[in-house]
């Protein structure tokens, strides 16, 4: 009341042809929607307490259950998620689905970030030559064979374009977990992964440019195609620019302030990189794996992993249980044919593509191998292409339901490809 009060006399005061009964109204009115606000903000913070107190629980029931039984922890999130998804009756556990993807969202930042810690600068850079080699090759490959399973199952050209270049990329969180977990990070086969991601990641950004362009223009713009590979360029030599010249420096100078301000500072970067990364047209998980590559040539980067772990591993597991909730296996039968048709597909075009590229470069059959059937997912830019192709309304397939069934057994089929693929033969 007394809010009230203050309010209408101040608008009294504001000139004699105000009606102190309209100011009164208006200052009531104020002070409700003051205190709706207000009680709307208390509410959905409720609700997203609640829906984090569930996800966690959840996930962390089914991730022991996992364990006990020597299954893949990453499978365990995404089954929880599943579980607790819209698509599984009898009604979804999660109340704020926006939010929930945010934090998600997140998951992959911190994630990445934390792989691109154990990823040196130097390290990337001398696989430079054997990323470019294997990502053309297995990109290409995936291309041709697209094709072919589109003409065979009826498709038009331009579908079975998109398809090509949505299966073109992997997982990078996907992979990355599963390495984490298996405790693979730093090996041979593990580097040369996480280096053609990025490549992937890259190409599909000019190639889907150049598909956008030729099928809302009728025509390729050379110029639009040279002005994305300079920001590709530009990020790249500029992040790895500031990042000795800036980052490292900035970051040791922090150190000597305490561990709690190194730790906020690093994931600052993080975020900072992301974002300069979002902006430029890429994904936020290549502007944190950027990040964390930078820093992982600082002389106390084990400080960092340790600090930032806790983080890693709550919001990672928030994201691969978004992965479980959003998958809908009712799609499953609905386009049984198309998806065996695409799966089998996708399996023979990265594991056949990304073998024999590592194989050129000059790594021997067991290392080429386990690339190959570590790779042998789709990635999270798929969706994003399948969707421009939509928009465009050039697809005449259902290339969006039937990625997604694809996404989903390729998800379940990696961590065993995975382990298989270490399970053949020792050395790397």
């Amino acid at each position: 009341m007394s809010t009230v009060i203050v309010n209408s006399s101040v608008l009294l005061l504001r000139g004699a042809h105000t009606s102190p009964t309209l100011s009164l109204s208006r200052a009531r009115r104020a002070c409700i929607f003051k205190y709706d606000a207000f009680h709307l903000t208390n509410m959905l913070a409720e609700l997203l307490v609640r829906d984090l107190a569930i996800v966690l629980i959840i996930a962390a029931v089914v991730a022991y259950i996992f364990h006990r039984l020597q299954q893949p922890i990453v499978l365990g999130y995404i089954i929880a998620g599943v579980i607790i998804g819209p698509y599984t009756p009898p009604f979804s556990y999660i109340s704020q689905p926006d939010i929930f993807s945010s934090l998600a969202e997140l998951g992959v930042i911190l994630l990445l970030f934390g792989i691109g810690l154990s990823f040196p600068m130097k390290k990337l850079l001398s696989l430079g030559r054997v990323s470019l080699v294997v990502a053309s090759v297995e990109i290409a490959s995936m291309i041709l064979f697209s094709i072919i399973a589109g003409r065979l199952l009826g498709w038009s050209l331009t579908d079975s374009l998109f398809l090509g270049v949505a299966l073109a990329s992997s997982s990078t969180a996907i992979i990355g977990k599963c390495m984490t977990d298996f405790g693979k990070l730093g090996e041979s086969s593990c580097d040369i992964m996480l280096g053609v991601l990025i490549v992937e990641d890259l190409a599909v950004v000019v190639m889907l440019t150049g598909l956008q362009a030729f099928y809302s223009a009728g025509t390729l713009s050379l110029v639009d195609i040279l002005i994305l590979v300079g920001k590709i360029l530009l990020f790249l030599g500029g992040s790895m620019l500031i990042g000795w010249k800036v980052v490292l420096p900035f970051i040791e100078s922090v150190r000597r302030e305490g561990m709690e301000i190194l730790v906020i500072m690093a994931v600052g970067l993080c975020f900072a990189f992301s974002i300069v990364a979002y902006v430029l047209g890429f994904s936020v998980a290549i502007g944190a794996f950027i990040a964390g590559v930078i820093l992982a040539s600082w002389k106390s980067v084990d400080e960092l992993v340790t600090g930032t772990l806790p983080l890693r591993d709550v919001f990672g597991a928030i994201f691969f249980v978004s992965v479980g909730a959003l998958m809908d296996v009712t799609k499953i039968w609905e386009y049984l044919l198309p998806v065996l048709a695409i799966t089998v597909t996708m399996l023979a075009g990265k594991v056949i593509g990304c073998s024999f590229g590592t194989m050129v470069s000059g790594f021997n059959r067991m290392t080429s191998l386990r690339v190959g059937l570590g790779m042998a997912q789709i990635g999270e830019f798929a969706f994003i292409v399948v969707k421009a192709g939509t928009d465009l309304d050039v697809l005449t397939a259902p290339l969006f339901s039937i990625v997604g069934v694809v996404a989903i057994i390729t998800t379940f089929l990696t961590p065993y490809l995975i382990k298989y693929s270490y399970s053949l033969g020792k050395g790397s």
